[in-house]
């Protein structure tokens, strides 16, 4: 079957046990009733079979697609993941044995009115190493692939021409990072509504200690978010002073210099990385949001929240590897629940007007 896929695609190979921080780390990978009853009944070795009766149990609320999942130990590890990184199931019974979700990830496949899509997340190691490593603005090209579409997703041409005009203007690098996401969210919005500049940044600074705070008992971002808020000076603080943003503006220049030096080439790593994540999320008609000006303000939110956070993290470290197992773990948490919503929610409850908001968060 032919599909749209990014032009990375190809080059694309699973690290297996070479990954530093396995794909299943962090969340509980869910089954279909099928895929469950066929894992309780699978012929295996009674080594596998104990590891299969403790890791498989229903879902709070069953349903046909998420009827049970396959639990992480006490770190938060997938308990079929084996110590040289191997999943155990695979290794004993081959790829076949494993659940649809295991055997795709991190593909994401889906059917259009006209063609089908095969995207890639930026949760996965590899897709980043992948990304960081790209050059020119990415591109998508017809491919070949023996896998059956996963979703259907009927977007009308007019939608779908959306879709590839909201890509193409972060791509324009005739202009800074923050002024594409302006231009995007003025034509979402159908009006010049994020018309404001300040060098002030406090307002973003207390929107991003909030999202902070929502997240950082995530079990794939917790460790990051508690460098970067030590890095802030702001770890367990529920509100922040004027002297507190007074600090945060010093610490976030110094660490915005510090990337300019280690990464020179972010605002195009972050573009290949904002650009991917559209088109995994057919961006702008992502999920259940019902305005496409959501949809932006959850991409201005976690564009912000990514970087105010990688400055952070990356304040006192040069090595590339940190670099991409920080973007893979925020990623597990961006793209596999769901944070949209919720940092959508959250600006909106802090009573901000997003024509006051947004310009400072893309700013950061």
């Amino acid at each position: 079957m032919k599909y749209i896929v990014p032009e990375y695609y190809k080059h694309f190979v699973c690290k297996c046990g070479e990954c530093r921080h396995s794909c299943c780390d962090g969340w509980p990978i869910r089954i279909s009733r099928k895929e469950y009853y066929h894992l309780l009944g699978i012929e295996c070795s009674d080594k596998l079979r104990t590891k299969l009766d403790c890791a498989l149990k229903l879902c709070h609320e069953p349903g046909n697609g998420n009827y049970a999942e396959i639990s992480n130990d006490w770190r938060g590890i997938c308990m079929l993941h084996r110590e040289d990184g191997l999943c155990a199931l695979q290794a004993e019974l081959g790829a076949n044995s494993l659940p649809e979700v295991c055997r795709l990830y991190p593909r994401n496949t889906k059917r259009l009115i006209d063609n089908c899509e095969c995207s890639c997340s930026n949760s996965c190691e590899k897709v980043v190493e992948l990304l960081i490593n790209y050059k020119e603005p990415l591109r998508f090209e017809e491919n070949e692939l023996s896998i059956s579409p996963e979703f259907d997703i009927m977007l009308p041409p007019q939608k779908y021409d959306l879709c590839i005009k909201s890509r193409s203007i972060i791509q324009d690098r005739s202009f800074p990072l923050s002024e594409r996401f302006i231009s995007l969210g003025n034509l979402l919005y159908g009006n010049d509504i994020y018309s404001k500049r300040s060098d002030n940044l406090s307002l973003a600074f207390q929107l991003l200690h909030v999202l902070d705070k929502y997240f950082e008992s995530s079990i794939s971002i917790c460790d990051y978010c508690k460098e970067s808020q030590d890095y802030y000076s702001i770890e367990g603080k529920e509100m922040l002073s004027e002297e507190d943003m007074n600090l945060i503006a010093k610490k976030h220049k110094s660490a915005s210099d510090h990337l300019e030096v280690i990464l020179p080439n972010w605002q195009i790593v972050f573009e290949e990385l904002v650009v991917n994540h559209m088109f995994y999320n057919d961006f702008p008609y992502t999920g259940n949001l019902d305005h496409r000006n959501d949809a932006f303000l959850s991409l201005a939110a976690m564009y912000s929240f990514l970087r105010f956070n990688i400055l952070g993290f990356m304040s006192d470290k040069t090595d590339p590897d940190k670099l991409v197992d920080f973007l893979a773990a925020m990623f597990r948490l961006i793209e596999h629940s769901n944070f949209k919503y919720i940092a959508m929610n959250l600006l909106k409850k802090e009573k901000y007007s997003a024509q006051d908001c947004v310009p400072q968060l893309l700013l950061i």
